[in-house]
Formats: structure tokens, C-alpha cells, sequence
């Protein structure tokens, strides 16, 4: 009985692997009979002859999801794939999205939340250990070369840009489920493919792509050759392009050039903020020319208005110059612009502090007395100046650690102002309180 068993699911195995395979089966006949055209030595000198080659490559690559398109429902592929078993039904997570996956034994569906189809990705190709593109590829060159009359021309066309579609697909595929080295290298096929005579074109998009997602799966050096060459056709998305190589070449440790990618993508896109973001961040980390920064600043603010961080980068430049009374006003404005933007307060209270260990510091160095006693009002003056700000901030975050930070500042600040009233002695208690319980933790 167990044998019988056995033989049943033998061929019922053999049956859904035959079913499965026909359309490889199918079009591996087809391609076994081109290749032997292609080797008789009195077919080979006729350019149809490798048309037929190409589009059987073309067509063995295209049978394992023959028929399937983007965008079609789960219930769609489920007729158009009646005969191929589901092996398994998954959810599968990539890059924040939730995609539903059928397996099959030779591909993989993936349907987004409306059930549509996103993705798919052939993870048995017809022909085990061959790049079926390529093959078509070469064979359509090669009947193009022997197309001296031009006979063969429109189908040629038409042929060579079926690759390209494809070669695009299976990189918008692969980008779809976050394998982006790979995406990478199918957007850079579908370019080449492109510049074929055939087509002859410069696909900008896809070089582009080639970029993005090279830069996307951590490859610097190859998303850098892409944006290069992005640059030098031209197609630089309103500045964009100059923002990801000048972040390449930081990347790569070249600084020089990264500042020069930026500055030169500014006199071109002064309304880009991500090359204003990238100079801004540059020039704060080499602390050149900060006057210059602070003019890329007041651009970036008149172009975006809004956005608080922008004046909290110019409270940065001018902190970095000594230069408080600015760094607060512009930390001020800050708040202004977004009031629950916690580094604002933070920053106008801290750099009070700052101010004062300075002009303490200058106490300590100053002999006259009269010249002694009015720093030492200027250090209260601004050490109490710190409080409010640093008190919003306190209110204006949940983070343990950066709330423990600014508690340290207030207690400090609290502990030498607590004889003047009895509310400053309670809030140091509160704050040094704070601080001790959460630095147990």
C-alpha cells in the first residue's frame, strides 16, 4: 500500500513538473532548432537566421513568467498560472513594505497591499547556467551587421528594444525587493543596450537608476560613475545628481572634489537644497570659508523658510565663530519657525552656558576689581538667560539621555542662583534628582 502510495505521488509529481515546465519546454525546442540554423554554415550568412536565434534566447527568457504583467491581481496570475503549483504563500517585509508572495518552483510573485502585482523574479531560468539576454543581445548584433540591405531592420528595432524593456523590468523587479546591487546592474544593461545602433539613444533614466541604486546597496565607487556620467549628459535631476557624487567623493575621502561638485552644482541650481544642504554640511565639517556658508544658509532659509533647521545650522556656523549674540539670534528664530523643534531651545540655553563659562574664564584672568565685578554680573545675567530655553527644551523631548543632559545644565545653573529664591533651591533639587535616577539606569 505504501508503495502504491508512493508511485501515485510520483506521478502526480511528474505530472506538475511537466505542466510547470511546458512553456520552457516549449521554447528550449525552438532554441535547440535555431542554434543548429545557426550553425549550418549556408544559414548563417542570412540575417533572419539570427533573428530567430535572438528572439528564441529572448523568448526562453521570458517562459517561466510567459504571460504575467505588471500590475495584474493575485487572482489574474492564479488563472494565467492554473497549471503551475504554489509551493508556498508567504508575507514578506522589504524596505517597510508587506508584500504577499507566491512561490512557484521557478519564480517568485510579489503583490503589494491592493494584491497587485509588484515584482516577480524567475529563480529557475530555462536555461541553467546562460544569460539569455546576453545571447539575444549578441544574436540581434550579429543579424544587424549581416543586415547590409537593411531587410531585417524594422523587426531588428523592435527586437533590440524588447531587451531593453526587459533588462528594465528585472531591475525595477529586483529594486522592488530591495536587491539594489542587482537592480543596479540591469538598469546599467538596459543603458548599453540603448546605445546599440539599433536604438541609438542615450537613456538617461536608466543611468541614472544605475546610480541611485548602486548608491542604494553601499557601492560608492560604481553609484559615482553613474552620477559622472549622469553630469556630463546632463540629466541631473534640478541639482540632485550634483548632491549624491559630491556625497560619493566624501564618501571616498576626496573632500576637494565633493566641495567642488557642490559649488559648481550651486552656480547651476542655486534653488537646490540638497546641494545647499551638502555645502552647508561640508563647510561645517572642513570649516572653510564660513562667511560663504552663511550666505548659502540665508539662501537656503529665503527658499525654504519653514524649515528650522536651516537657522539651526546658522546658529551652528556663528557658535563656531564665537560669535553668540548671532548664534542665539538665529537659534531664536529657529523656535520661532517650528516651536516644538527641541534643538532650538536646546542650543539658544546651551550656548548662554557657554557664553558664561567664557566670560567666567575672563574673571578669572582679570586683575582689576571694578573690571572683575561687572563680568561677574554678565555671568549671571547670562547664566540665568540659559534657563528658560533649556527649561522648554527639558519639556520638549522624551529621550532619557538628552533629557539627563540639559537636567545637568539646570541644576548647575539652579545650584548657584539657589540662596536668591526658594523656587530656584526646589527646581535644583528636582533637576539633580533627575539626573541621579536616571544616571542609575
Amino acid at each position: 500500500m505504501r508503495k502504491l502510495f508512493i508511485s501515485l505521488a510520483l506521478v502526480l509529481f511528474v505530472a506538475q513538473l511537466n505542466a510547470q515546465s511546458q512553456n520552457v519546454a516549449n521554447a528550449l525546442k525552438v532554441l535547440s532548432k535555431a542554434r543548429v540554423e545557426s550553425e549550418n554554415p549556408k544559414k548563417s550568412a542570412n540575417p533572419a537566421t539570427w533573428v530567430k536565434l535572438g528572439t528564441a534566447y529572448a523568448d526562453c527568457y521570458d517562459a517561466p513568467v510567459q504571460g504575467v504583467w505588471g500590475g495584474m491581481t493575485q487572482m489574474e496570475a492564479k488563472m494565467l498560472l492554473k497549471d503551475h503549483q504554489i509551493l508556498s504563500s508567504a508575507q514578506e517585509e522589504i524596505n517597510g513594505t508587506v508584500y504577499n508572495v507566491d512561490e512557484y518552483a521557478d519564480k517568485k510573485l510579489y503583490y503589494d497591499a491592493n494584491g497587485q502585482l509588484a515584482a516577480w523574479i524567475v529563480t529557475k531560468p530555462a536555461v541553467e547556467g546562460v544569460n539569455l539576454l546576453e545571447e539575444a543581445f549578441a544574436a540581434f548584433s550579429k543579424a544587424n551587421e549581416l543586415d547590409t540591405k537593411g531587410a531585417q531592420n524594422k523587426v531588428l528595432v523592435e527586437s533590440m528594444k524588447g531587451i531593453h524593456s526587459r533588462y528594465m523590468g528585472e531591475g525595477m523587479s529586483y529594486y522592488a525587493i530591495g536587491d539594489n546591487a542587482h537592480a543596479s546592474k540591469m538598469f546599467e544593461k538596459a543603458a548599453e543596450v540603448a546605445k546599440h545602433p539599433l536604438i541609438g539613444s542615450v537613456d538617461s533614466t536608466m543611468i541614472y537608476y544605475s546610480a541611485v541604486t548602486a548608491s542604494l546597496a553601499g557601492d560608492s565607487e560604481r553609484a559615482k560613475k553613474f552620477f559622472e556620467e549622469c553630469v556630463n549628459i546632463d540629466y541631473v535631476q534640478e541639482g540632485d545628481v550634483f548632491a549624491s557624487l559630491a556625497d560619493c567623493y566624501k564618501k571616498g575621502g576626496d573632500t576637494v572634489k565633493a566641495m567642488e561638485t557642490l559649488n559648481n552644482g550651486f552656480i547651476k541650481y542655486p534653488l537646490s537644497q540638497s546641494i545647499l544642504v551638502g555645502l552647508i554640511n561640508i563647510y561645517m565639517e572642513t570649516n572653510e570659508e564660513p562667511s560663504k556658508l552663511v550666505e548659502l544658509l540665508k539662501t537656503a532659509q529665503s527658499n525654504e523658510p519653514e524649515n528650522a533647521s536651516l537657522y539651526y545650522a546658522e546658529g551652528n556656523v556663528y557658535v563656531k565663530l564665537a560669535d553668540y549674540p548671532k548664534a542665539i539670534e538665529a537659534y531664536k528664530k529657529s523656535a520661532e519657525v517650528d516651536p516644538n523643534y527641541f534643538w532650538a531651545p536646546f542650543s539658544e540655553g546651551k550656548t548662554y552656558y557657554d557664553w558664561a563659562v567664557d566670560i567666567q574664564n575672563q574673571a578669572n584672568l582679570e586683575a582689576d576689581d571694578a573690571k572683575y565685578n561687572e563680568l561677574l554680573k554678565q555671568l549671571d545675567e547670562t547664566l540665568k538667560s540659559s534657563l528658560q530655553p533649556l527649561e522648554k527644551a527639558f519639556t520638549l523631548t522624551d529621550d532619557v539621555e538628552l533629557q539627563s543632559y540639559v537636567a545637568e545644565l539646570l541644576k548647575n545653573v539652579y545650584f548657584r542662583f539657589r540662596d536668591e529664591d526658594p523656587q530656584n533651591q526646589a527646581n535644583y533639587e528636582k533637576y539633580n534628582q533627575f539626573v541621579q535616577e536616571n544616571s542609575k539606569k
